[in-house]
């Protein structure tokens, strides 16, 4: 298992040195922050390709982090003379009773087993390079000059031959289509597992001679009579043939069929179920990496719980998953989890207990739209979130979404989960909560965070004024009388003034709908003060 991860100046990570998990790695992040790039890295240091081709094939300038790039772009513009800039990625494994390719060659000099991956220029190149360098002929990284490296942590000498490296991985990107080398591996090895030698050699034979009764048969006759008398070249006649295969060609015509239907025409859904499974359990005994994209990608919710069952009873291999499912990180834990933000890593691993064991247990709660929104504000359920959300529009003229404040409903006896979370990574979140009859009680309730500096609680300070109902109808009544247009907002019935007591009864009976009615109203109504300042807040962005 690979316990650690270096890497230097590969695209978004600058400098990042990791601490994994032995078992399972979920890295979450919004789009470019970095998340597939560290799959991408995983990859290389074991499989020696990016996106299934070989990694030293596709060496381009923006490989490299925008920083080390800009850095030598401006030393050569300036006329310094820097040394090109390295790309480094080092994987760092436990050790075992067999101590092979152990040893210190490694950034770190530690002492254990490990493989190192350098893109630097090659030496070969280094009198071309001070020539290029007199003539002002640089403008970007010399790329054309680079080469790749690939050796364990005992020695630059002992370079790592892919095909026999005993620490192997197979990656499932399910935001593709590439499926081949999955099922191609799939058909092979059940064919080399279930048929004896004599029995391939006899399927083979069939094969070809059913290559020569096509080739024999009157229409293809007909088709090279025609094509010899009507081409010549070189005063030699041509026709056209079957291409001359191998011996085990057969084997690649074999294909997977799926309840009568090629696995290529099943739906995008079943091919990364599938996919994903024939990789967690049929991998041969010596990858022990399963590098997984978007395991979410076109899965109905049945199939992604069968897909997250079958990652969590994984036995004896490490997953790392890149995902935007909340489910998926629930559901794997979230102590297993790794926030990803422009390159920088924050591990989870410090969450309580308590609170991995409630999100567990409640699976469709958004934990990462907590995490990924810019700005957030925590709410009891949906008639606060409707009533926020029609507040900050009158304000601003705009939903709060568009802005980037993400309002999220999750329920008071939560909010205290995700304070948690929010202060692993230092993020400024609003809770929006109740007094429930007691300012002192609901401090109380939540005297861990109440006080913290990246948390902003709001609340009624009237205790008799409980919930929003109350706190709301207030704010559109003169002397505990309904605003008629309030009234006509809210309640649809009679036209006759409702009391206080007969609307707020109406109201707590029918939370969803009269938020819903307010926030599609056309005339505006007023809100009380905890509403407006967790609006306000926002005046200075």
């Amino acid at each position: 298992m690979i316990k650690k991860l270096l890497v230097r100046n590969y695209k978004i990570l600058k400098d990042l040195r990791l601490e994994l998990n032995p078992r399972i790695n979920i890295f979450v992040g919004d789009n470019d922050a970095g998340k597939s790039t560290l799959l991408e890295a995983l990859s290389i240091v074991t499989t020696g390709k990016l996106h299934y081709y070989p990694f030293e094939r596709q060496i381009k300038a923006n490989l490299f982090s925008i920083e080390a790039r800009n850095d030598y772009i401006k030393a050569i513009n300036s006329g310094q003379k820097p040394e090109p800039p390295q790309i480094i990625m080092e994987a760092y494994f436990d050790k075992t009773e067999d101590q092979h390719h152990c040893g210190t060659n490694n950034e770190l000099h530690e002492d254990c087993p490990g493989i190192r991956v350098v893109v630097e220029m090659d030496s070969a190149y280094t009198e071309v390079y001070k020539k290029m360098l007199a003539e002002k002929s640089i403008f970007d990284i010399p790329v054309e000059l680079y080469k790749v490296t690939y050796h364990y942590f005992s020695s630059e000498e002992e370079r790592v031959l892919f095909r026999f490296s005993s620490f192997k991985s197979v990656f499932i990107d399910a935001t593709h289509r590439d499926y081949s080398y999955v099922i191609n591996r799939f058909v092979s090895s059940n064919i080399e597992d279930i048929l004896t030698n004599e029995e391939q050699v006899e399927l083979s034979w069939e094969y070809r001679s059913n290559r020569d009764s096509f080739r024999k048969n009157e229409y293809v006759k007909k088709l090279n009579e025609s094509v010899s008398q009507r081409n010549e070249y070189n005063n030699k006649k041509v026709s056209i043939d079957l291409t001359e295969d191998h011996i085990d060609a057969w084997k690649k015509e074999m294909n997977l069929v799926v309840e009568d239907i090629p696995f290529e025409n099943v739906g995008f859904g079943t091919q990364n179920t599938i996919k994903s499974e024939l990789a967690l359990k049929n991998s041969s005994e010596k990858v022990k990496i399963i590098l997984i994209e978007e395991p979410e990608n076109n899965l109905s919710y049945a199939n992604m719980a069968r897909l997250i069952e079958n990652i969590s009873s994984t036995d004896e291999k490490q997953v790392f998953v890149a995902t935007h499912s909340s489910y998926v990180a629930n559901k794997l834990d979230l102590q297993n989890l790794f926030l990803i933000e422009k390159g920088k890593v924050v591990s989870f691993k410090s969450l309580s207990a308590e609170a991995v064991n409630y999100f567990v247990k409640l699976p469709g709660y958004d934990t990462l739209r907590v995490l990924l929104a810019e700005k957030v504000i925590l709410v009891e359920g949906p008639t606060d979130e409707l009533i926020l959300q029609r507040a900050y529009n009158d304000r601003y003229g705009r939903l709060p979404i568009q802005d980037g404040v993400d309002i999220i409903a999750v329920g008071s006896l939560s909010f205290n989960h995700y304070c948690e979370i929010a202060g692993l990574i230092n993020k400024e979140i609003s809770v929006v909560t109740d007094n429930d009859h007691s300012i002192s009680k609901m401090k109380k309730k939540y005297e861990k965070y109440i006080e913290e500096p990246f948390v902003s609680f709001f609340y009624e300070k009237n205790e008799e004024l409980n919930t929003i109902e109350p706190s709301v109808l207030e704010a559109n009544c003169v002397n505990k009388v309904p605003d008629p247009s309030f009234q006509g907002i809210v309640y649809h019935g009679s036209k006759k003034q409702m009391t206080f007591d007969e609307l707020n009864d109406f109201m707590e009976r029918n939370k969803s709908l009269w938020a819903m009615r307010v926030f599609e109203a056309e005339e505006n109504i007023q809100y009380p003060e905890y509403i407006q300042n967790a609006v306000r807040q926002f005046d200075k962005n």
